[in-house]
């Protein structure tokens, strides 16, 4: 039971996310619509003309009071062709003595126009439609899936971005070349000062991530939490070529079915009645989806 909800944790981020469009550096990959390394999201056009293949490894370790280190890694493989197709392989670690790892593969079509769920153990296909985007709510009024404000209601939108914190500051890192690919970094620290909340010395935390610019795909990230312990996410084996077309269909010796229709694009992903949209730490039950 718990490695169900650890998968369905993991993909709802996932799903999240899952684009990895104008958000840019520092945005969550497993947030629903932001940016990840499957390159696309709800609410985001499909990243084409830029295919790649790559493995990620996300670790998060914890240390306990007493010393003890809690550590628990998440591999995905990512594959993205020259038309926004996806498909990401994640392999979770057994949890139990008795346990075995879980794999779970998920594909992306935006021509089609259908997310499919492989469920390895069962040789079974689970298709369903991506959700429809909806319209415009009025002029300069953004509901769910509306255009952002444009012309003369741009300039009379209210500004609601984040409100100045002196305690965050944000270093541009300039680029370096991760597995072979150009990548910008920006590092976000933040500080509670001692005092604040009975802390006998200031609480550091960082998140640092690198993005590039030509896949819009994060190859990097680390987060530094003295609460949380320590999260990294690092990219392997990256490369351009064009993906087999045949990693973007049901494979033989499959039984195809339907996804049962449950308001997936209206309840879900910070629908009402849905999961609520997390920030760098989204609840538990949503890329490289």
């Amino acid at each position: 039971m718990k490695l169900h909800l650890l998968s369905a944790s993991v993909l709802l981020a996932a799903l999240p996310v899952l684009a990895q469009g104008p958000a840019g550096p520092g945005a969550h990959p497993f947030a629903p619509g932001g940016p990840g390394p499957m390159g696309f999201g709800f609410g985001h056009q499909p990243v084409t003309n830029a295919p790649y293949s790559a493995t990620f490894t996300t670790t998060a370790t914890e240390k306990l009071q007493d010393g003890t280190a809690l550590t628990h890694t998440v591999t995905r493989t990512v594959s993205r062709d020259s038309l926004g197709r996806t498909r990401e392989e994640v392999t979770f670690p057994a949890r139990g003595t008795d346990a075995q790892p879980h794999t779970m593969i998920t594909i992306f079509d935006p021509v089609a126009k259908t997310i499919t769920t492989l469920r390895t153990e069962k040789k079974i296909a689970v298709v369903r439609a991506i959700p429809e985007p909806r319209g415009d709510r009025g002029p300069g009024r953004r509901g769910p899936g509306g255009p952002p404000p444009t012309g003369d209601n741009a300039q009379s939108a209210p500004h609601r971005g984040p409100r100045e914190d002196k305690n965050v500051a944000t270093t541009d890192l300039g680029s370096k070349t991760i597995d072979g690919v150009v990548a910008t970094g920006k590092r976000i620290t933040r500080t509670i000062p001692a005092n604040t909340m009975g802390n006998t010395a200031a609480i550091v935390t960082t998140h640092e991530a690198w993005f590039s610019q030509d896949l819009k795909v994060e190859l990097s990230r680390s987060d530094v939490n003295p609460f949380r312990g320590t999260d990294t996410m690092t990219v392997s084996g990256l490369t351009k070529a064009e993906p087999a077309v045949a990693l973007f269909k049901v494979p033989e010796g499959y039984t195809v079915q339907a996804a049962p229709d449950r308001g997936f694009g209206r309840r879900g992903f910070g629908g009402p009645g849905g999961p609520r949209r997390g920030g760098d730490n989204p609840p538990p039950p949503p890329a490289g989806m």
